[in-house]
């Protein structure tokens, strides 16, 4: 007894320090908000890098960081709630259809970047039978968006490629140069990288379908807890686009520092590309979001009637819009 009494006055002031440097009691400001992305590098995870580092997120009074990790690390981080805010898309679109609590607030881009890159050896969608595809993880958007260019070209995506799952672009982009792989989806800059090393372009995605890529998903517990917060993440993003499609010379400056695209023509080229897949409203259509569980369910084998409804809440993305507007 003695012995726990000497050891309890020993951790005491230990235990008021940490008390004095995580207070029970945060503003929102302290609070820190993970955002979880697969990437930093890309189009779309442009808007939540730029929201973070000029400060979109703290003018919104947010302590939020982006964080980097695993596509399915990122769901089941948003499921239990050790991650505010998820950043990627199909695989939420599949969580909820399968009646996990989680729902797409936002939509970033109402199309895809997404490029089908192979090896240099690989001239046609048909030369991929017998070889190997990398994916972020399987369900997600560049899994689903392979099948669907594989069924196009007449190919079954079970019997003709292997699917190896390795993680966002930049690691895709990694596997394919080390010839880990023979084809990915990749999106800017790696698919110009890649050109550039001599690998083909042979499908740009939305040559095949129109769907929305990338977007903000919560648990919905969020939605009944902290409906303001949601607001102000998506306040901060629309920020990022705008400032994405009106600050030219520091995106072309960013994708030369931090992307690694030396050339200038690539650069711009890139920039044209992007600027226009930008979701002004934050909300997609849902002839558009049907695509995208149509899609979800035929990588998934899954079926039944899912409405848009049972998988997205624009409120907040509307909400956020409007508010702008009055500023």
């Amino acid at each position: 007894m003695r012995k726990t009494i000497r050891f309890l006055f020993r951790c005491f002031p230990l235990l008021l320090a940490l008390i004095a440097a995580f207070p029970l009691a945060l503003t929102a400001q302290e609070k820190r908000i993970v955002v979880g992305l697969t990437t930093r590098t890309g189009s779309n995870s442009l808007p939540f890098v730029i929201a973070e580092e000029r400060g979109f997120f703290k003018s919104e009074g947010l302590n939020a960081v982006v964080v980097i990790m695993q596509n399915q690390v990122v769901v089941n981080g948003v499921l239990s709630k050790n991650v505010d805010y998820g950043g990627t898309f199909s695989n939420f679109v599949g969580a909820a259809m399968a009646g996990l609590p989680v729902r797409i607030v936002m939509s970033v881009m109402d199309g895809s970047d997404h490029v089908l890159v192979t090896s240099a050896n690989i001239k046609r969608v048909e030369d991929l039978k017998g070889k190997i595809v990398g994916i972020s993880s399987f369900g997600g958007t560049p899994h689903s968006e392979v099948i669907a260019v594989l069924r196009k070209y007449g190919m079954n995506s079970e019997k003709d490629v292997t699917f190896l799952q390795i993680g966002g672009s930049s690691s895709r982009y990694a596997a394919l140069d080390s010839g880990t792989i023979h084809a990915a989806m990749l999106v800017p800059p790696f698919n110009k990288i890649a050109r550039q090393k001599g690998f083909n372009e042979l499908v740009t995605f939305n040559d095949v379908m129109q769907i929305p890529l990338g977007g903000v998903a919560v648990q919905v517990d969020k939605i009944k807890e902290a409906p303001a917060e949601i607001v102000k993440i998506i306040r901060a993003l629309f920020k990022g686009v705008d400032y994405i499609q009106n600050r030219k010379s520091e995106i072309l400056s960013l994708m030369e520092k931090s992307w690694g695209v030396k050339d200038a023509e690539v650069r711009e080229g890139m920039y044209q590309d992007l600027i226009g897949l930008y979701s002004r409203s934050g909300i997609a259509p849902d002839e558009t979001m049907r695509n995208v569980i149509r899609l979800v369910q035929e990588t998934r084998k899954s079926g039944g009637n899912i409405a848009v409804s049972d998988v997205v809440d624009w409120s907040f993305a509307k909400k956020a819009g409007e508010e702008l507007k009055k500023r």
